[in-house]
């Protein structure tokens, strides 16, 4: 097993049992805190429930340095802080297995030198806290999965004749999203268009959710969509601009930030009033998991 950390500038700490940095416990890992809001009901027994959420998660890292010098412990002890800067966020990462999961921190106690340090070893808890308790899966992070596909129209024996096409994308299609994390999460979509579009939009037809545009859209234009928790957003760039902009103003009345389902399959189809046979279009997401 491995914990890592990166901070904001990129600068990386691994800790396992090689050194030169040693991981000798870890706390916080597994389940946050459920804070439960209640009030008490005049005249009856108990108290009625108001209001739930998961708490913050503090985590603690145990660290060792064992160097042959105390000149290179300490330049190993200042390496750590220099690293673990509480006046920088970053991020943990712990790899068990084949497996990778990441989650935002900020430290709230950097690296301190126990008593019990001697000439060429030493010892330190550090802190941290996520402020959103949820661990990233990083093995699929951000898999792209396309929302339509090309229909190949090459057969054999090949007859090549006046407007033929090799292949056609296949328009409408329903995609079977599964979410496999503990939670439900937003998603970034990427649409392409091949030709020109008028009013597309994305819908599940299960849960009758949607997010649309109200525009037509040249030939090799790109629009974007993040319904991400803290990334909310939506843009679309032509090919002769380099400069993209803020598609939130022609959204489709009834537009909605929508998450896919962790217990439900996502059942998402992209559509559009006109050329629908135009678009190209593919969906990320990242699975969020309770605990490692």
């Amino acid at each position: 097993m491995e914990i890592s950390y990166k901070n904001t500038l990129g600068v990386e700490i691994k800790l396992d049992r090689f050194g030169p940095f040693y991981l000798t416990s870890y706390e916080g890992f597994g389940s946050p805190e459920n804070e439960i809001s209640s009030q008490k009901i005049f005249g009856k027994s108990g108290q009625r429930k108001t209001s739930s959420s998961l708490s913050y998660r503090d985590m603690t890292v145990g660290v060792a340095i064992k160097e042959e010098t105390y000149e290179s412990l300490k330049d190993k002890e200042h390496q750590v802080m220099a690293i673990i800067n509480p006046g920088l966020a970053g991020a943990l990462y712990i790899r068990i297995g084949e497996n990778l999961y990441s989650i935002d921190v900020e430290p709230l106690k950097g690296y301190e030198g126990s008593k019990d340090s001697s000439a060429s070893t030493s010892e330190s808890s550090i802190q941290f806290r996520a402020l959103d308790p949820e661990w990233r899966d990083e093995n699929v992070r951000n898999k792209s999965i396309p929302l339509s596909s090309n229909d190949n129209k090459v057969k054999f024996p090949l007859s090549i004749k006046t407007d033929f096409a090799f292949a056609t994308i296949a328009p409408g299609q329903i995609v079977k999203i599964l979410n496999k994390g503990d939670f439900e999460v937003g998603f970034e979509l990427n649409i392409l268009c091949n030709a020109v579009v008028k009013n597309p939009r994305i819908y599940n037809v299960v849960t009758q959710e949607f997010f649309g545009w109200t525009g037509t859209f040249d030939a090799g234009t790109t629009v974007f969509l993040s319904t991400v928790h803290g990334e909310k957003k939506s843009w679309y760039q032509d090919d002769t601009d380099p400069e993209s902009t803020n598609a939130m103003g022609i959204r489709t009345p009834g537009s909605s930030f929508f998450a896919l389902d962790n217990i439900e399959s996502n059942n998402l189809v992209v559509q559009a009033d006109e050329g629908q046979e135009n678009i190209l279009a593919t969906i990320s997401f990242t699975p969020l998991i309770i605990g490692v």
